[in-house]
């Protein structure tokens, strides 16, 4: 069994798009997809633009949007979001399953160069997030006197300091990212049909490439 979560915004444009096209396409049984809002609200149909990009398609939908619970945290084998900011908020709120959380781009990386530098980014982000945690335990008496005694020269030494030591980190990360192409689907919400025409072109090419992964993948298990 292999279920997939796709994540957006709203639960209106993008993640229900993707789900369409992943349970239209499957040639699978044993392959599921479910979609839902990281700030979605319960019950809303689809944005027009997305059911006329799939109507077009064939692909007739009576979608209602769907809020990002913890039933559908444990339902899933793995969540796919739309964006890097969304993948940054299901973390934070379930960091449990934080190993089953990638952005739809992110997880259909396939180039070894590529999946390098995926491995690498991850690495420097990780680094930043632990020194930066370590650096304010270390100096919490000096952070909490500085602000009580408002000590504004103090604090901004202080700020110095941890972005000194944080530097090397953000330098490769911007260097890594300029390599690599951006892990965001861009939001089509207001924008004219077209713009939900380009998406759909490019998230059908993305759930193709993510149901060979998951075929090969349940070949092997078979």
């Amino acid at each position: 069994m292999e279920r997939v979560l796709f994540v957006c915004t709203g639960n209106t444009c993008r993640s229900p798009m993707a789900e369409a096209i992943f349970e239209q396409k499957k040639t699978k049984e044993n392959l599921q997809a479910k979609s839902a809002g990281v700030h979605g609200m319960e019950n809303v149909p689809m944005s027009e633009g997305t059911r006329l990009a799939l109507a077009k398609r064939g692909i007739m939908e009576s979608h209602q949007s769907k809020a990002l619970s913890p039933e559908l945290i444990r339902w899933a084998d793995v969540i796919l979001t739309m964006t890097e900011s969304h993948k940054k908020i299901v973390q934070g709120t379930y960091p449990e399953v934080s190993p089953y959380i990638f952005t739809l781009k992110e997880f259909i990386i396939t180039d070894p160069d590529k999946v390098k530098k995926m491995e690498e980014l991850a690495e420097h982000r990780t680094q930043i997030e632990q020194k930066r945690a370590a650096f304010l335990s270390d100096n919490e008496g000096k952070v909490a006197k500085y602000n009580k005694e408002k000590e504004v020269h103090n604090q901004s030494t202080m700020e110095e300091e941890l972005l000194d030591l944080l530097h090397p980190h953000q330098t490769a990360i911007d260097r890594i990212e300029w390599d690599l192409p951006t892990l965001d689907f861009p939001d089509p919400f207001g924008g004219e049909q077209e713009t939900y025409e380009e998406l759909y072109q490019e998230m059908e090419q993305a759930i193709e490439e993510l149901l060979t992964i998951l075929n090969d993948r349940s070949d092997l298990e078979d």
